[in-house]
């Protein structure tokens, strides 16, 4: 029900707790050359959708050997177009200059080859254009529910309400529908819900208290997140209204910046008729004219693409906006979506009983993930709960994998009475060893773990785990612990 932050033990924590960018170090022979060193685990993660096909190859005097898309070149330069994807960040693209001096071989691409490869990079270019478009494509309906006024998006995986202005609801829709694509990759679909879940998204801190009442909520959930089971209902203080605050001037200049282009459009039109007109009265030849108009034309397009090119930088500062402000409020909406789809399209609670461990440790696993498209990269461990993990492991009085695996509920939320140092023990815990069974053991999707969260006769929580993984516990803990230590 929540995550982990990089401080662990403050406010941000929510039903579950564990918020962790990681910044990786990159080393290269250059500002823009770049070493990779990843392994991922083709159980975990789909081909992403910036899978490379076939690619044009350089290879240096320096025996070092790239691969990408020769962009453009001339008799001293060449420059090739890579796009890399270093662990636990995402996809991004380097344009690279080589000196044709340092180049002892190439491979080029032809025909259709060469054309997929240069159509999968300017996609990839465009990435926010393509989410804006689905943004404005998304259709929102007034609703009205627990006392509050909502924008209402019915999607075929989970619904939406919100209380968040229109622009910040469409984007946390769109980022809902990528975490729900990306958990489909992961893990597939085995049923079908009578009702998809809901995500009821608060706009402010205090929208997201009342509505806890409305619901029925007896103990006020302290977690900034949660997913109220027996409702099927995800519950999040989003802080998108201050989103929403932020956002306006660069909104009505957005909206300036169309008026613009609009009246470019229809000037040039004018324009060009006129200087025709004007031309032909003066009865120049036909191939004068023609380059008078050319011209005319080329001057209005740079003007055009000049407002394009503003209009992209205004979206993408709303895009940061967002990420900034809203960036942690997304990553308890991955934490608590990821419960909400265990619960209704792969482990239904009438057939399966997940314990509270492993339900905590795969969110804490998936909701510190990198969204590339609609791929979720979890090829990373968890920075800082490692780091809190192996202070435990190496203190005293380390909790033991019998108290993880027989943890209840109230062990992982937050309330006035259980702060957030006894919380993040467990949530640290759940997290090391289900990346364990998850990296190392690969159980993700296997029979044997099917066969461990089936609902069957009364056989005790340290049992069933020793059959899961076919040793007795204190066995498993010795190697779980060394395994922690080496990460």
């Amino acid at each position: 029900m929540g995550t982990i932050d990089a401080n662990v033990g403050n406010d941000a924590m929510m039903c579950s707790k564990v918020t962790t960018r990681i910044v990786v170090m990159l080393v290269g022979e250059s500002a823009a050359c770049f070493l990779i060193a990843a392994t991922l685990h083709a159980q975990l993660l789909a081909d992403p959708p910036t899978a490379w096909p076939a690619r044009e190859e350089i290879d240096l005097v320096s025996h070092k050997h790239y691969e990408g898309l020769i962009e453009s070149e001339d008799a001293n330069w060449l420059t090739l177009v890579r796009m890399v994807q270093p662990p636990g960040e995402k996809t991004h693209l380097v344009v690279q200059p080589f000196d044709r001096n340092q180049i002892v071989s190439m491979v080029r691409l032809e025909g259709d080859q060469r054309s997929r490869l240069q159509r999968q990079i300017d996609e990839f270019r465009s990435r926010l254009t393509i989410e804006s478009i689905r943004m404005e494509s998304i259709r929102l309906e007034a609703f009205s529910g627990e006392g509050q006024s909502y924008r209402h998006y019915g999607g075929k995986w989970f619904t939406l309400d919100s209380t968040a202005d229109e622009q910040s609801t469409r984007r946390a829709v769109v980022r809902a529908e990528q975490i729900f694509a990306a958990y489909r990759q992961i893990l597939a679909p085995r049923t079908t819900p009578l009702r998809p879940p809901r995500l009821l998204v608060l706009g402010s801190l205090a929208e997201y208290q009342a509505v806890q009442g409305k619901l029925g909520l007896k103990a006020k959930i302290e977690n900034r997140a949660c997913f109220l089971e027996d409702r099927n209902v995800v519950l999040i203080d989003s802080e998108l209204s201050h989103v929403a605050t932020l956002a306006k001037p660069i909104l009505a200049q957005n909206i300036q910046l169309q008026k613009d282009l609009s009246d470019l459009d229809r000037r040039l039109n004018d324009r060009l008729r006129a200087i025709r007109i004007e031309l032909q009265q003066e009865n120049l030849p036909a191939k004068d004219i023609g380059q008078a108009l050319t011209r005319e034309r080329a001057k209005f397009e740079r003007q055009l693409a000049k407002k394009r090119d503003e209009a992209r930088q205004s979206d993408q500062k709303l895009a940061r906006i967002f990420n900034d402000t809203a960036g942690q409020a997304m990553t308890r909406l991955y934490h608590e979506s990821f419960h909400a789809y265990l619960r209704n399209y792969v482990y239904p609670s009438e057939r399966y009983e997940v314990p509270y461990w492993l339900n905590e440790g795969l969110a804490v696993i998936f909701e510190g993930g990198i969204l590339d498209g609609s791929t979720l990269r979890v090829d990373k461990p968890n920075a800082a709960a490692l780091k809190v993990l192996k202070a435990d492991l190496d203190g005293s009085t380390p909790l033991s994998l019998e108290q993880l695996l027989t943890a209840s509920e109230g062990q992982f939320v937050l309330t006035a009475e259980a702060r957030s140092p006894a919380v993040d023990r467990y949530y640290v815990h759940a997290w090391g060893l289900a990346h364990y069974l998850v990296f190392e053991k690969q159980l993700l999707g296997k029979a044997t773990l099917d066969a461990y969260l089936r609902r069957e006769a009364k056989v005790s929580a340290v049992k069933r785990f020793e059959s899961l993984v076919s040793m007795t516990l204190p066995d498993f803990e010795r190697q779980w612990r060394d395994y922690v230590r080496s990460l």
